[in-house]
């Protein structure tokens, strides 16, 4: 869906954050779990499209992760499995013994959308929020132009 791929990150050492726990493919979700699986503590969402969350089950059910993210606001092309433990809000943290992680809310391509900011490396997780290459889908009712 989102060009060459979505990228899923992983944060954190002995307790492991999955960021963007991309689509439910087995082999991706495989290589997740066999990189971190006993170390996965949270799973964190930039929003809930195809590409972006799906994976969240079968990793939560293999590792008991927390879930962390923002519900779809409606239906269209969402992961309407979704569904987190942690609901997000602007400037929520996630703080680790080995990193923090801000949430910060920009919606426009979908209203649900977050970045995320590791606060140590000063290096922001954009999701989908900018694209390499490529303009951003903005479709509505939930993508809103006015809102970037």
């Amino acid at each position: 869906m989102t060009g060459p791929g979505t990228n899923t990150y992983l944060l954190g050492n002995e307790e492991v954050a999955v960021l963007d726990p991309g689509p439910a493919i087995p082999a991706h979700i495989d290589a997740i779990l066999e990189t971190a699986g006993d170390r996965i503590r949270w799973i964190v969402c930039t929003h809930t499209h195809p590409d972006h969350s799906p994976a969240w089950q079968a990793i939560a059910a293999a590792t008991g992760a927390e879930v962390i993210g923002a519900s779809p606001a409606d239906d269209m092309f969402q992961d309407d499995t979704f569904a987190p433990g942690r609901e997000l809000r602007h400037d929520d943290m996630l703080v680790t013994p080995e990193f923090s992680l801000r949430a910060v809310h920009t919606p426009g391509h979908v209203s649900n959308h977050f970045c995320f900011f590791l606060e140590e490396e000063q290096m922001l997780f954009a999701g989908d929020h900018i694209m390499n290459g490529s303009t951003v889908v903005i479709v509505p009712p939930s993508g809103d132009m006015k809102a970037y």
